[in-house]
């Protein structure tokens, strides 16, 4: 995306007589940044992050849940807010300050953790690809020329909680473009989610279920998918008039910006059919969408540090290998409840019954011998964790590799792929490429 920036006045919720003019930058990567000239009463009343607490007094100064602005005849909300840089030892005698800002809203003005929104429509990398164009696209060719079709798909629909989560995908009517040495003819098929809770919800439970779905494409890819754009549906609409003095509503989108781990290339290119582990035609999107969620939920802990590393990789090799390795226990502790894991064993028997989960053909296709895998992921951990250097004989780029690897097996088998699927995967993407 592209930096914004939006000129306006901001207040305090509940403070609307002391205003400050400044500018909400928002650069390419969705981060957000206030700069006020002259200064808000951070300390105010209706700021305090832990009001009753007289301890909090630091916290105060630093942490602000809501600011509230008017851009352009719009309402901005900006949610959690830090002071940076300031020019004056009090806000009075301040002319200048800066202010990160973890999310901003531009559309409406809501409280912290209001339950404001109604449902949100969000792009997420590969989406289209993991969705797939088979039956959209219909390409005949013959000797007289070349024809091409596109059909819209029907939507699809998933349920877990009430909450649904809808995929649609929309054609772009064929257009030409003329230049000096040639005509074309082009369109493009592109996919979104629509997210509807079961009633209003603050934000930040659609940035939940939103990042449990880009962990799902990240896992389906093997490279990280990010959010591109995402909307908020407000739950009140806007009231508007016709020429003719009645009245219609028109949903209040509020869009919706804020640093990620992982910055969105909407226009880099994306995975072919063939470099996907598996994609939706492998099971339905009514099975895939809530058989995930209950499965990252199950396995928050390891899936938080697994997935962390496909985001913002760390530079050694060392630290991917002991990360993984921490993934590798925290995993088995999580499926411990419904898998094969019945017991809480020695890390080397948590290997095993990790390694024994997934179709074992697959497992095979990236690893030759279990055991060997076992015995040097436990000396590479033990040595990495107690001495900071890895005294292992195997290479340990592959071991994190080979690990990795199965992991992804084992998160595929638990999700319900079919065997022919996770060989595919093992046979294809997973196993090393030296190999």
């Amino acid at each position: 995306m592209n930096a914004k920036s939006f000129r306006g006045h901001w207040w305090l919720p509940g403070l609307s007589d002391d205003v400050a003019p400044g500018q909400l930058v928002v650069d390419e990567s969705g981060r957000c940044a206030l700069e006020l000239v002259g200064s808000l009463d951070l300390c105010a009343g209706a700021a305090l992050e832990h009001p009753g607490d007289p301890d909090a007094k630091a916290i105060r100064q630093e942490r602000v849940r809501v600011i509230h602005g008017q851009v352009r005849g719009r309402p901005v909300t900006l949610l959690n807010c830090f002071a940076g840089d300031a020019d004056g030892l009090s806000h009075r005698a301040r002319s200048r300050i800066d202010i990160r800002v973890q999310d901003a809203l531009i559309g409406a003005h809501v409280e912290h953790d209001e339950p404001a929104f109604s449902s949100a429509i969000v792009e997420l990398e590969n989406l289209t690809g993991w969705l797939g164009t088979e039956g959209q696209i219909d390409r005949q060719s013959n000797a007289e020329g070349e024809s091409a079709a596109l059909t819209r798909p029907d939507d699809l629909k998933a349920e877990i909680d009430g909450w649904t989560i809808t995929a649609r995908r929309i054609l772009q009517p064929f257009h030409s473009e003329v230049s000096h040495a040639k005509a074309s003819v082009s369109s493009h098929v592109a996919a979104y989610l629509v997210v509807r809770a079961p009633g209003p919800r603050p934000a930040r439970d659609y940035h939940a279920i939103i990042l449990e779905f880009m962990d799902l494409l990240t896992l389906a890819s093997g490279r990280p998918c990010g959010q591109i754009t995402l909307t908020l549906i407000h739950r009140e609409n806007q009231v508007l008039r016709e020429r003719d003095g009645s009245n219609y509503e028109i949903d209040t989108r509020v869009e919706a910006f804020g640093g990620r781990i992982h910055t969105a290339e909407p226009q880099s290119a994306g995975p072919h059919d063939w470099d996907f582990r598996f994609r939706c035609v492998d099971l339905s999107f009514a099975q895939i969408v809530p058989a995930w969620m209950r499965l990252r939920r199950r396995t928050a802990d390891a899936c938080n540090v697994f997935f962390g590393l496909q985001y913002a990789r760390p530079t050694y090799t060392e630290a991917r290998l002991l990360l993984v390795a921490i993934v590798a226990d925290a995993l088995s502790a999580g499926l411990g409840g419904t898998s094969p894991l019945k017991e809480r064993g020695s890390y080397r028997n948590r290997l095993r019954e990790l390694a024994a989960i997934p179709d074992q053909q697959a497992v095979h296709s990236i690893m030759a011998d279990i055991e060997m895998w076992v015995r040097d992921l436990l000396q590479a951990r033990n040595s990495l964790a107690h001495t900071g250097n890895d005294d292992a004989e195997r290479d340990i780029f592959e071991l994190e590799w080979v690990t990795s690897s199965l992991l992804t097996l084992v998160l595929m088998a638990q999700l319900g792929m079919p065997a022919d699927v996770q060989r595919r995967a093992a046979s294809t993407v997973l196993k090393p490429p030296w190999s």
